[in-house]
Parts: structure tokens; C-alpha cells; sequence
């Protein structure tokens, strides 16, 4: 009787293993096959940090406002029950509109899955100066607990710790955080391009990643201000 319980016991392991494996070859199938999600990489970076919506702030109740240095209105963000109504320069803002381009770092405008990211370029005694799009900056108050100031290290990690994306191709996995660190050989590497992993730690313009299939080694997140990696941002 103890033989065939452990015989069981064995055979749903080996079958759980099998599984997990294919369930972890399916996934980069999936990823590096997928038409309507091609592989792209963040926006480059060029601020000294990002500022966020706090934690704290119900934009449900209060809209989300960004001013120029006159004290002027030039981004309102409201949530009603079911839409997101934006206006940019007093006018109403869409995503198509390339005369009217609110293009922070990062937007996402759904009022279930809400992100704003703006890149900031400097600070003053009590302003925040924020990139809008690439000729316009606008100013939040460091007073205004509606927004928080994040490190941009602490934000990628915050937001590759549950998963990101890489090209394995051009971005290979290395045993050291060194462009001539040695190279983390896969036999499956050639077949596919793009590779997902999770953050153990990130030192300067590198991270410390488990990948997939539980190799553990260095990949580069930047070059400069040029992003390498695509995030995740649906938790």
C-alpha cells in the first residue's frame, strides 16, 4: 500500500512538473506569436523622476488638475460612472488628436484601469515642472498630496517585480550586471526572441531577473535614456 501511495505521489508530481512546463513553453509561444501584442518597449526616459497620483487620492471624487505657471487650467481629468472626460488646453482631449497631444510618460485613460506617469524635468522651491508632450511642461504644487515623487528605479522595479518583457536576441540574460558579463546560454533562445521574467533587484541600468523557466541572471532595463524593457500594468 505505501508503494502505490508513493508511486501516486510520484506520478502527480511528474505530471505537475510536465505541466508547469508546458504551461511555461506555451506562454512565450503565445508572447512571441501574438499579432495584436507585438512586443514594444517603454517610452524613453529623459526626466529626473516621475511624479504619480498618490495612493491616497480619490479622483472619483476630486478631478485631477495640472496648471502652467500663471495658475492656469491646463490638464482636468474627471471620472464620472462610466467615462473618463479629459480636456487639454481648454479643449476636449482624444488620443487621435495629434494638434492637441497630451502625451505624458505614461496614460492610460479607463476609469478601471487608470495609470498616469509624468516624467519631471526639474523642481523649484514649491513646483514639481512635469513634460505634458514634448513642448509643453506644466507645474503641481509639492504641497499637493494628490501626487507623490517616485524614483524611477523604484517605480520599474514596482512595476516588474510581478512580470516584464525582453528581447533575449538583442538583450541577452548575463550572469553579472556588465555588458561582457557572460552570456546565460538557453537552447531555446534562438527560437524565442522575446523572453518575460520577474525583478529579484535592479543596480543602476540593469535587473536582476528569474526568467520563465527559473534561470536567474542580469538584464539591461535601459541604455541611457532609452528603455529595453516592455512593463506590466494591469495589477
Amino acid at each position: 500500500m505505501k508503494r502505490q501511495i508513493t508511486f501516486l505521489i510520484l506520478l502527480l508530481t511528474v505530471n505537475s512538473l510536465l505541466s508547469q512546463n508546458r504551461k511555461n513553453w506555451n506562454q512565450l509561444d503565445y508572447l512571441n506569436a501574438d499579432e495584436s501584442y507585438p512586443f514594444q518597449t517603454e517610452n524613453d526616459i529623459t526626466g529626473n523622476f516621475f511624479v504619480t497620483i498618490s495612493d491616497t487620492f480619490n479622483y472619483y471624487e476630486n478631478p485631477i488638475i495640472i496648471t502652467d505657471s500663471r495658475n492656469n487650467e491646463i490638464v482636468r481629468i474627471e471620472f464620472t460612472e462610466n467615462d473618463v472626460i479629459t480636456t487639454f488646453n481648454g479643449k476636449d482631449y482624444s488620443r487621435n488628436d495629434t494638434s492637441n497631444p497630451l502625451n505624458p510618460w505614461l496614460l492610460v485613460l479607463s476609469p478601471d484601469y487608470f495609470r498616469l506617469v509624468f516624467e519631471c524635468t526639474k523642481m523649484t522651491s514649491d513646483h514639481y515642472v512635469i513634460k505634458l508632450n514634448d513642448n509643453e511642461l506644466g507645474l503641481i504644487e509639492l504641497e499637493n498630496s494628490n501626487f507623490r515623487k517616485e524614483s524611477i528605479e523604484d517605480f520599474v522595479k514596482s512595476w516588474t517585480i510581478f512580470g516584464f518583457d525582453f528581447d533575449r536576441s538583442t538583450n541577452a540574460l548575463r550572469e553579472e550586471p556588465k555588458e561582457k558579463g557572460k552570456i546565460i546560454p538557453n537552447p531555446n533562445a534562438d527560437k524565442y526572441k522575446i523572453w518575460t521574467g520577474e525583478v529579484l533587484e535592479i543596480e543602476g541600468e540593469w535587473l536582476k531577473i528569474k526568467t520563465i523557466k527559473d534561470e536567474v541572471g542580469w538584464v539591461k532595463w535601459r541604455n541611457g535614456h532609452k528603455v529595453l524593457i516592455r512593463m506590466y500594468y494591469a495589477c
